[in-house]
């Protein structure tokens, strides 16, 4: 993703992991083949690997710096990480480059904000230090909608899956170390930093808006992961909790930044990332900044 500013808000990310990763059928188990194949001819080849037929997703960290404090939108897989399946077992090195290459320490992140906690967006938040997990920033406070979090430490003592090892290994330690701030889901930082409540990915999660100057961003996390779902916005996601809710979200947030100058973050998309939506009848343009 090419680095941009908000007013006075530089914006850069970390990769952990970009490429072909899912049949989009099996993405979108809603989704219609031959709907699928027309949508891909109007969007940039970078968004769709056509030998393999896969989608191209990029996993990445947001990493904002504004006057006052250096801040992370959602951490990935993370390193060490247990029972996390064949499909995450990828090299995370890339992902402590990038944080390295931005001139970054763990010590200079002052607020981590986690859309939601599925394994792909809380990873980082701890690291194994002599054989217990400890939060990575270790002078940061940490954002989680407390109805996301009271959610997955539910289904966790249930021993569901998901969540897993998920919120035993990247949560819970960051709230023992008294990190962790349990926030309702319209939260706001400050004037320039709040949340949108988007549930149906999973039952609490947000969108995190950025304000600046007049100029305005929306960190969409898991609320679309692939430009297809602009053209389509009732192609739900086979991750999601609740498909008819994450449907309304993603109405409602395409709905309020269409055809005006809000730049969109999506966490997955590929390429320069961010972009603007702009109308098309009862369907949605994705626009790629640069593109």
């Amino acid at each position: 993703m090419e680095r941009f500013s908000i007013g006075d808000v530089e914006v850069a990310s970390i990769v952990e992991r970009d490429g072909a990763w899912r049949n989009p059928l099996v993405m979108y188990p809603s989704a219609e083949r031959g709907l699928v194949d027309e949508h891909l001819r109007g969007l940039p080849d970078f968004v769709y690997d056509a030998a393999q037929d896969l989608l191209v997703i990029t996993y990445q960290t947001f990493v904002l710096r504004t006057p006052r404090h250096t801040i992370l939108i959602d951490t990935c897989v993370g390193e060490d990480k247990p029972n996390r399946g064949d499909w995450l077992d990828y090299p995370k090195q890339p992902w402590l480059d990038g944080f390295a290459a931005l001139g970054l320490r763990f010590e200079d992140i002052d607020y981590v904000f986690c859309t939601h906690l599925h394994v792909d967006h809380c990873g980082w938040n701890t690291r194994l230090v002599d054989g217990l997990w400890v939060p990575t920033f270790p002078n940061a406070k940490y954002i989680f909608g407390r109805r996301e979090y009271e959610f997955w430490a539910a289904e966790s003592e249930k021993g569901a899956d998901p969540p897993g090892d998920v919120w035993r290994d990247s949560c819970l330690p960051v709230v023992e170390a008294g990190q962790a701030l349990l926030v309702d889901d319209d939260h706001a930082l400050d004037d320039s930093i709040w949340l949108t409540p988007t549930p149906g990915h999973t039952p609490g999660h947000v969108c995190v808006n950025l304000r600046s100057n007049g100029q305005r961003a929306v960190f969409t996390g898991d609320l679309m992961h692939h430009a297809l779902q602009c053209r389509e916005p009732d192609w739900y996601s086979c991750f999601c909790w609740d498909t008819a809710m994450s449907n309304r979200s993603r109405r409602m947030i395409l709905e309020s930044v269409t055809d005006t100058d809000t730049l969109v973050v999506p966490c997955h998309f590929p390429g320069t990332t961010a972009g603007r939506v702009v109308s098309d009848g009862d369907r949605f343009d994705y626009r790629f900044r640069g593109a």
